[in-house]
């Protein structure tokens, strides 16, 4: 028996019973053996008369060492009550005075065994024992300085919190798909690594391994205008919005997350309540909960990129893919900034046949369904991309066999831009001449001698070259013949000068 009763206090939930127990005992025998000082009170009085009652309630009232117990008694739960809520402060990263308190009451709740669920959210992932999850009192969460998360009763959500310490009231609580990660994300679909998504299924594969290479494959394939196959692998990066559209000043203040990291309360709360149904998980009646239904949050933007690369491969023919675009660009890239602006940016210009602009300007509905989620892609590219063998094959052989023609038309090419640049350079030392001539040599209205406006001609070329120090070190012999000849010039105009006035002297001696 006394085994039995020891492993029932010995449960760590019931620990805390014993010395309850022991103090409850001890208290009831001291009133038992009138050694309390409440013992008189509940003694009674000794009989029912009226006298003897006045006596009773006279005597306990006058009891000194009563007044004193309850005097000390008193002053036991105020530095009991002092003392919690000093040391409640540093439980947790509170700083208003707000915080102080109810940190303070939610740690009588735990005292009392009323408390709510305390959770911690690391990096968008939600930590808790299976006993906290059970509580629905006032609890509190710790949120890092990368998680946010979206508060919800039984009756639906409530409130978006960001980084810090949040008390929960009752039945308020996080689940696990209403947090969310703060940084930077990077959603990458298509084949992965040294995946062909063309080979045939190899001996070693297994059904599973193929059938997971062939939906990487479907995932990004698309056919150009001429009808050929590309299946390329797409990187998104994105994060939550810091600055969602539609808020006042006032609204982005009180919503912003004082963290180096990105998101806003109205973006955590625009992306965890828009968040769709799984139509696959429905249908097969998947999930034990609702939530478990839904899709996360950071699905679309990936999704949203291969549709508009799939919209846009269609207007081009396989040989442009790699060609240089109308922007100077490989085509790839091209279409990669295509796609980034058609998602970044409320209008997006339209492009037409083999990458050429359209002029027309649209509203991108893409970005409005970021918008309406709290998302901000920040880039997207294309960094490789798989063709059917016998295209590639077909591809190599053309290439090889017109490699000398391409060589010319590069050369061209390379001479026409080296000719413009010349010509641009010449005019531009024209003008440079010009201004020189005109501004820092001699003004039409300027009267100076020739010498003078030689000199001043030379000295300003000279700082001229002196400010450009590429142009000083290409030509640096000429710069020290400029500087020779400015000197001589220099001097003869000083001496030309000078003898006027040496001539006029002698005249007046």
């Amino acid at each position: 028996m006394f085994a039995r009763i020891w492993r029932y206090y010995n449960h760590p939930y019931r620990r805390w019973l014993l010395p309850v127990s022991v103090g409850v005992g001890v208290y009831f025998y001291l009133l038992w053996g009138q050694y309390h000082p409440l013992a008189r009170l509940l003694a009674g009085p000794a009989s029912w008369g009226l006298q003897a009652v006045v006596d009773w309630m006279l005597g306990a009232v006058f009891y000194l060492p009563l007044w004193k117990f309850l005097w000390w008694t008193a002053v036991f739960w105020g530095m009991v009550a002092f003392w919690l809520f000093f040391f409640a402060q540093f439980a947790l990263p509170v700083q208003t005075l707000e915080e102080r308190r109810a940190i303070f009451v939610r740690l009588l709740y735990y005292i009392a065994g009323w408390h709510g669920p305390a959770i911690f959210i690391q990096d968008g992932q939600k930590i808790e024992s299976k006993a906290e999850r059970r509580r629905r009192g006032p609890g509190v969460i710790v949120l890092d300085s990368a998680s946010a998360a979206v508060l919800q009763t039984e009756g639906g959500f409530t409130r978006a919190v960001g980084p810090g310490v949040v008390f929960t009231t009752s039945g308020e609580t996080a689940h696990d798909g209403a947090t969310v990660d703060l940084r930077k994300r990077s959603a990458s679909l298509g084949p992965q690594g040294e995946q062909d998504p063309f080979a045939p299924r190899r001996p070693d594969e297994s059904d599973e391994q193929y059938a997971r290479r062939m939906e990487r494959r479907w995932e990004t394939s698309a056919k150009t205008r001429d009808g050929t196959e590309v299946v390329p692998r797409l990187v998104v990066v994105f994060a939550l919005d810091k600055h969602p559209d539609g808020l006042s000043e006032e609204a982005w203040k009180a919503g912003r997350f004082r963290t180096r990291f990105f998101g806003h309360k109205v973006s955590v709360w625009r992306a965890v309540t828009h968040r769709p149904v799984d139509a696959a998980k429905a249908a097969l009646g998947m999930g034990k909960t609702p939530d478990d239904r839904l899709l996360r949050w950071d699905w679309l933007p990936a999704r949203l990129a291969v549709d508009v690369w799939r919209e846009y491969l269609q207007r081009f023919r396989l040989t442009t893919l790699f060609q240089i675009s109308p922007d100077g660009t490989p085509m790839l890239d091209f279409i990669a900034a295509a796609i980034r602006e058609r998602l970044t940016q409320p209008q997006y210009r339209e492009l037409g046949l083999d990458g050429q602009r359209t002029g027309e300007v649209l509203p991108s509905r893409e970005y409005a369904l970021l918008q309406e989620r709290g998302i901000r892609v920040i880039a997207v590219a294309l960094p490789t991309i798989f063709l059917p063998p016998e295209v590639e094959n077909e591809l190599v052989a053309r290439w090889t066999a017109n490699w000398l023609v391409r060589a010319r038309k590069e050369r061209e090419l390379v001479e026409q831009r080296r000719n413009l640049a010349k010509k641009q350079g010449e005019q531009e030392a024209a003008e440079t001449w010009a201004r020189i001539i005109a501004e820092e040599a001699c003004a039409p209205d300027d009267h100076a001698s020739p010498a003078a406006c030689l000199d001043r001609l030379l000295a300003a070329l000279s700082r001229a070259v002196q400010r450009d120090p590429a142009l000083y070190l290409a030509h640096r012999s000429e710069f020290d013949a400029l500087e020779m000849l400015w000197a001589w010039v220099h001097n003869r105009r000083i001496e030309s000068e000078a003898s006027p006035l040496e001539e006029e002297g002698a005249e007046d001696a």
